[in-house]
């Protein structure tokens, strides 16, 4: 069979990690933590280091599309079975904060009953989590700029919630307000996001995977009619405390709703080109990939019922003893890059510690009865 014209063929040689990354790596695994044990020393309770509140919490079915071109066909997509998913909704903070105080919102789905070769850190699971944020690249560079951007959110946590909030309602009106407050920029500078639906939202991974003989990116965008009609559409965050909640409940009551999972794969630069100036690089997270050279490409389709979407069962067993990050994976989706490096040890570290300062018991879901209503 011919190959792809243009596709960047995976291999361990499209990854060039730095010298010292295992010191930046340990750091910032450091750094999660003290974040993690502050919240715990201040809530009494041990919350994730960033995406610590839950918005909602779904139960759905991921199934790729038939009839997919060889080089869609991989991986997880290379069949159409059906998997059960959950699907978490997130914002990126690793306090406890009011809705209107708005930062960058997250999506980690989980997909049940993968079989298949795992990463090394994986083998024997049966799940592939997908960690996803709604932009179109990685707001720092590699695991150095990571690390400051963590270290940003540490030192953040002794602002007051109503500076936070006084602040992050003036941004959304007016970005340059983050020049004329004397608080730390890193902690600022993604608390001012629009002020829309969380269901109108497109996520994606924004950092790569292997996606079996290629790279790619993988992203979760409104598919059916219903979810289209929440895109960009303005919710007023100060109604409740958990507005964002609140708002995923509501739909949710009585709606179904579709998103279509796509794939944005990398192309091959020219051979020699220097990391920085390729147009699909893998080490640096903060390059938005050209949608004109190559768009994203639907692959499978997730669907969601009507449902309760955060009953306390459901929410204490997702947010207590479940993990999401990209390193629990399929082999054929092998996390790539710096970015997706840092977060294997961080976040092992992170619910290590959760699960045990919260007296819970980790869990890796095998079926979807697992899941509470």
């Amino acid at each position: 069979m011919p190959e792809t014209p243009g596709y960047l063929r995976y291999s361990p040689s499209v990854e060039q990690p730095a010298a010292n990354e295992h010191v930046i790596f340990d750091e910032l695994s450091r750094t999660m933590q003290h974040i993690t044990r502050t919240m715990a020393s201040r809530y009494r309770h041990a919350y994730r280091p960033v995406h610590a509140k839950s918005h909602g919490i779904l139960t759905g079915t991921l199934q790729a599309l038939p009839n997919l071109p060889a080089e869609l066909k991989q991986g997880l997509f290379a069949t159409t079975d059906p998997h059960p998913v959950v699907m978490r909704f997130s914002t990126n903070p690793g306090d406890m904060l009011a809705d209107s105080v708005s930062s960058p919102r997250g999506l980690a789905v989980k997909v049940l009953n993968v079989d298949g070769e795992k990463v090394a850190n994986h083998a024997g699971e049966t799940t592939q989590d997908f960690v996803c944020i709604n932009g179109s690249k990685f707001t720092a560079p590699d695991p150095e700029g990571f690390l400051k951007q963590i270290q940003g959110f540490d030192k953040g946590l002794g602002v007051g919630e109503g500076a936070k909030e006084a602040v992050s309602t003036a941004a959304r009106a007016a970005n340059a307000v983050l020049k004329a407050v004397h608080l730390p920029s890193a902690t600022l500078e993604g608390i001012g996001a629009s002020a829309v639906h969380p269901l109108g939202e497109s996520f994606s991974t924004v950092a790569p995977v292997r996606y079996g003989d290629y790279v790619a990116k993988i992203g979760f965008a409104p598919a059916s009619e219903n979810l289209k009609a929440l895109v960009g559409k303005s919710i007023d965050l100060h109604e409740d405390y958990n507005a964002l909640q609140l708002e995923i409940w509501k739909f949710f009551r009585h709606e179904d709703a579709m998103w279509d999972v796509k794939v944005q794969l990398a192309l091959a630069d020219e051979p020699g080109t220097e990391e920085k100036d390729k147009k699909f690089p893998i080490e640096k997270a903060d390059v938005e990939w050209p949608e004109d050279d190559s768009p994203w490409q639907t692959v499978a389709t997730i669907t969601v019922k009507a449902q309760e979407t955060y009953s306390d069962a459901r929410q204490t067993y997702v947010d207590e003893r479940l993990s999401f990050t990209p390193w629990h994976a399929l082999a054929a989706h092998q996390p790539l890059g710096g970015i997706m490096r840092s977060r294997l040890k961080a976040y092992e570290e992170a619910i290590k510690y959760r699960v045990q300062r919260n007296e819970r018991e980790k869990a890796e879901p095998k079926s979807a009865e697992e899941i509470p209503a």
